[in-house]
């Protein structure tokens, strides 16, 4: 027996949240745009998907602020510049694009701020990201309103021009491996999947992080650390300070340190994986 739930009795975060937690998992969209003074910007969506093969057309829809009734400078600047790419996400940037759609101002550069390495366009000008297996160039096909209240969409439809492959997905056939494409997908709340593993959770930082340019040139240029450990790290509010609390740590090697600040981090211990992280690069 079903539960019907009525729209009249529900506000609008409710109606979101059913939505996202019933229709999933959704691919993610990660757009990069440029405004018209080529200031760069990257933003995940996962109201997204495809549309049509002839001609090729994706789409997807950034929400009006809930709050605001804004719209997002990825709408803003699509509607200016009539293109953007969309990068694939796979696993091990997935802590990265979390840290990546955090409410940054509109000049702040995403890229920059998550880590990710901007990658040049073939036809046009809006950057992808190079950690991505699939990329997509693409022109603006259409925009549609829906509605024009706080937290109402707009779609976003865009013809593909051009597709960019990384050579270690395809199989011995030439075909596309799913298990090497790794790809990720959005669910309700905090949950994500892994196509390949199934479910877990990001928890998306509840301020904007400091983001990598924040971090410690020590850290950030550490072959130690992956791209989704430096993003946790990047998460936080504002760059700790040693606590002797924790001064413990010091009789610990570096061996030893490196290993703390992973497992802390695997353990979402981010006070632990600072203390040790601040005492590896002392």
């Amino acid at each position: 027996m079903h539960r019907k739930i009525d729209l009249k009795d529900l506000g609008l975060k409710e109606i979101y949240n059913l939505m996202i937690s019933g229709i999933s998992p959704r691919p993610i969209a990660f757009v990069g745009t440029q405004d018209k003074s080529g200031n760069d910007n990257l933003a995940p969506f996962s109201y997204f998907n495809a549309f049509g093969s002839n001609p090729p057309i994706v789409g997807f829809s950034p929400a009006n602020s809930g709050r605001t009734g804004k719209q997002k400078d990825t709408l803003i600047n699509i509607r200016s510049t009539k293109e953007f790419s969309i990068s694939m996400i796979n696993y091990s940037m997935v802590e990265q694009v979390s840290l990546s759609s955090c409410e940054f101002e509109s000049k702040i550069d995403e890229f920059v701020k998550s880590g990710l390495t901007k990658k040049q366009s073939s036809v046009i000008k809006p950057y992808s990201v190079s950690e991505s297996y699939f990329i997509m160039e693409c022109k603006l096909h259409d925009i549609i309103e829906l509605g024009g209240k706080p937290g109402s969409g707009n779609l976003i439809l865009g013809e593909i021009l051009s597709f960019h492959v990384s050579p270690e997905i395809f199989d011995e056939n030439n075909k596309i491996d799913p298990v090497k494409l790794d790809p990720i997908s959005r669910l309700g709340y905090n949950y994500y999947s892994r196509s390949r593993d199934g479910f877990f959770q990001i928890h998306k930082p509840k301020h904007n992080g400091i983001g990598f340019d924040g971090l410690p040139e020590l850290l950030r240029s550490s072959v130690h650390f992956t791209g989704n450990e430096l993003a946790k790290l990047a998460g936080v509010k504002s760059l700790p300070k040693i606590e002797l609390e924790f001064d413990y740590l010091d009789s610990l090697s570096s061996d030893n340190l490196i290993l703390k600040v992973k497992e802390s981090l695997s353990n979402m211990d981010l006070e632990m994986s600072w203390q040790a992280a601040l005492r590896l690069i002392k």
